[in-house]
């Protein structure tokens, strides 16, 4: 090949992840973009039963205090791509899939700050206002006793209606009646469960149930599905409440990108940053969890 051949040569890039990335980690979350510092979670008590009067006496009363509360900071994130100029004039294309291909390490980072929230909801590093696992059978009331949102149970129809049956017991912090069984819910899970697909087409999708063909339940509830490849752990799945998910993610700053030449050897810079937080709100109400 002579030089003038290898100077017309064409060469065709093939950049592997150009692929667009779940936003499954939205279904999960109350996403916030308060340009603020700092964001206060607080969580205030609520108001136990009305007693008695006897018409005459002075009324009882009952204080509204901040309970529990929680402060929601932020990470800081940030990436450069640097590509040669004669790279970007003789390799078509090479800028713009360099953009996409940023683009997508973005969304998967996004992403993957969701799964790892969403993943330590079962541990101490992701604790309620109480100061337990925001998934825990021991999420202490007011009174004494304790509030349940954990199962140990593989996903199925019945641990899916036995999910649904503590979400309708679930009581506030002073003991009054908080069921959120009738929501509309998310349900997650984790491919790693290879049973996984099969036990929620048969649990929301099939009109009977058991060997004696009954009336499948969980049909009647609004249930939408996420099976999540960047869930990781499967022994762990759940249910959440759209519109009392105790689950926080803030976007500080939206990725912003930049494109610059560099004054030194004249190259192409791509920058992003952005700035994310996530937290659990005081409040475990809203998310039941299993952990078989």
């Amino acid at each position: 090949m002579s030089l003038t051949e290898v100077r017309d040569t064409v060469v065709l890039p093939f950049m592997e992840g150009l692929t667009q990335p779940s936003e499954a980690w939205r279904q999960f979350f109350e996403v916030r973009t308060d340009d603020v510092a700092a964001v206060k979670l607080a969580s205030y008590s609520g108001i136990g039963a009305v007693p008695q009067w006897d018409g005459s006496n002075d009324i009882n009363t009952a204080n509204v205090n901040d309970r529990f509360n929680t402060s929601l900071a932020y990470t800081k994130y940030a990436l450069q791509v640097r590509l040669n100029k004669y790279d970007v004039r003789d390799i078509p294309g090479l800028l713009e899939n360099a953009v996409r291909k940023l683009g997508v390490a973005v969304a998967n980072t996004y992403g993957s700050i969701g799964a790892d929230r969403l993943e330590d909801v079962y541990d101490s590093t992701s604790t309620a206002g109480d100061g337990v696992a925001l998934i825990s059978d021991s999420h202490p009331l007011a009174d004494g006793g304790y509030r349940d949102n954990k199962l140990t149970s593989a996903f199925d129809r019945t641990a899916f209606m036995a999910a649904i049956n503590l979400a309708s017991l679930w009581k506030s912090y002073h003991g009054q009646e908080e069921d959120w069984s009738g929501d509309d819910l998310v349900m997650y899970g984790s491919p790693a469960d290879s049973s996984l697909r099969e036990n929620v087409y048969e649990t929301f999708r099939s009109q009977l149930s058991g060997q004696d063909n009954q009336a499948n339940a969980a049909m009647g509830y609004n249930v939408t599905p996420v099976i999540w490849a960047k869930l990781t752990d499967s022994t762990r799945w759940g249910i959440i409440s759209r519109s009392r998910t105790p689950l926080v993610y803030w976007i500080r700053s939206g990725a912003e990108q930049s494109i610059d030449v560099d004054v030194d050897n004249r190259g192409t810079k791509i920058t992003v940053d952005f700035a994310i937080g996530t937290q659990v709100k005081p409040d475990p109400v809203g998310i039941i969890g299993s952990d078989a």
